[in-house]
């Protein structure tokens, strides 16, 4: 019987030592690595086949959640055009009793309309917000196949009939590889909600897929020993 034993390995510490993603140019294997020198501390990302370089060290942002995850919100929004959330949770001054509560996720916020009607939860009063009165988030949801840094694409990524299988680089897909393999999976760490485990979706954990996750992990394999080191 095979057993694996989850100790509490975040999503962040998979991304080391490297992420292999695609070269935004070639769409060959680029590299995420971290390197120091003279004890300065560079993020850049390396195309291992054409001439592609570039420093990320001022493009990255803080990630919550392999799947799901929202952008820390510290610089102004802006100047952000990307995916946004637009909530709306106003008290209804008509009834006093009711609220207007309106939430949206849009792919860009240049797709977010000016004026937006929402209906009282109670009296059914309509109301017309502005952008002013809107809450605006930064937000980048369902961003599996992409590293969560940069939203670089995944070199290592596979279909398979549920879903995206997809790693960060060989040592993770040998950790997955481990825990999908396994017969009795384990925990030892007290809060699970923080495990890289707990997170992945229940048809990955499920052993009705498992062969088909393996061999999806095994063409992922394949992949790595392709590449010149």
């Amino acid at each position: 019987m095979k057993r694996f034993v989850d100790n509490g390995l975040s999503s962040l510490e998979l991304l080391k030592p490297e992420i292999w993603v695609c070269c935004p140019k070639c769409d060959h294997l680029a590299k995420i690595k971290e390197t120091t020198l003279e004890s300065i501390q560079k993020i850049e990302v390396v195309c291992t086949y054409c001439s592609y370089r570039k420093n990320l060290e001022n493009y990255r942002s803080t990630s919550y959640d392999f799947v799901n995850y929202y952008f820390n919100l510290n610089s102004n929004i802006e100047e952000w055009a990307g995916a946004c959330n637009i909530t709306i949770d106003k008290k209804c001054l008509s009834c006093k009793e009711g609220k207007y509560k309106f939430e949206k996720d849009f792919a860009r916020k240049s797709a977010i309309p000016r004026f937006i009607n929402v209906e009282c939860n109670f009296c059914l009063k309509i109301q017309t917000f502005d952008q002013a009165q809107f809450e605006i988030s930064k937000l980048m949801a369902n961003k599996v196949g992409a590293d969560p840094y940069y939203h670089f694409p995944l070199y290592l990524a596979s279909p398979v009939r549920q879903g995206l299988i997809c790693a960060f680089n060989p040592q993770h897909i040998q950790i997955l590889k481990d825990y999908i393999q396994a017969d009795l999976r384990e925990r030892k760490y007290p809060n699970y909600n923080k495990s890289y485990f707990s997170r992945l979706p229940a048809w990955i954990k499920s052993a009705r897929n498992r062969k088909e996750i393996l061999k999806a992990l095994l063409r992922l394999e394949q992949m790595t020993t392709t590449i010149q080191p």
